[in-house]
């Protein structure tokens, strides 16, 4: 795809809440080996069991696009530590917002929440196309038309899979045939894990392994290899 990409941060598969507690634990280990140091010489003998755990929770990111083709991400993960602020999280997320869109024009980004519930942070963030929502995530991301995969020069020599019948398939011929219809290209199930992707119309035909959920409007994609996966709707 012929789309501009903006390095924002060179581990590029983590999310922004993944570099927030990344943050945050760098921030709380510094605290808590001053801490270890002061108590060996205070109490001689003294065990150090300042290791920080990893909470054990499942992550669940979605991605929503809308009828005008924008995009609605929202970011869920564990909020549990006694370090973790929701106010510093919310400027953090308002100020990457903020340099986004500076250097990719107004618009582009917005933030539409920032909440906190049952130790779970959730943050939805309003993308206005592909492209922006790409660039931001550094991901392949491209939701359109077939026809108008075609004329960017994506290719679509891909088998697909029927999501009422595993044994009937179209392929790149077929694909080519319907360019009215959506799909749906991306890699960002290998950035965030397990992703929901919701669509604005009926989904008919997904890369092979993908579930589909919530009356063939929304599918799920975990443990899948690929490289690429597609969701073809309409």
């Amino acid at each position: 795809m012929n789309e501009k990409t903006w390095i924002w941060d060179p581990q590029v598969s983590m999310t922004l809440l993944e570099r927030y507690k990344m943050k945050k634990r760098n921030k709380n280990r510094a605290c808590l080996f001053l801490l270890a140091i002061f108590t060996v010489l205070v109490m001689s003998g003294c065990k150090n069991n300042s290791s920080e755990s990893i909470p054990d929770f499942k992550l669940e990111n979605a991605v929503k696009v809308n009828e005008d083709l924008s995009i609605t991400a929202t970011l869920v993960d564990c909020f549990a530590e006694d370090y973790y602020d929701l106010d510093e999280l919310y400027q953090m997320v308002n100020r990457e917002a903020l340099v986004f869109n500076e250097k990719n024009g107004a618009g582009g980004l917005a933030v539409e929440k920032v909440t906190v519930e049952d130790d779970k942070v959730n943050v939805a963030l309003k993308f206005s196309d592909r492209e922006a929502y790409a660039n931001y995530n550094e991901a392949v991301f491209f939701v359109g038309t077939i026809e108008a995969a075609l004329n960017i020069g994506l290719k679509l020599d891909q088998i697909l899979v029927d999501i009422n019948d595993p044994d009937k398939t179209i392929d790149q011929e077929s694909l080519v045939a319907m360019k009215d219809s959506f799909i749906l290209i991306t890699n960002e199930h290998r950035n965030v894990g397990p992703l929901t992707v919701e669509t604005f119309g009926r989904i008919s035909y997904v890369s092979a392994g993908i579930e589909v959920w919530y009356g063939c409007y929304s599918v799920r994609i975990d443990n899948i290899e690929d490289e690429l996966i597609y969701v073809l709707f309409k």
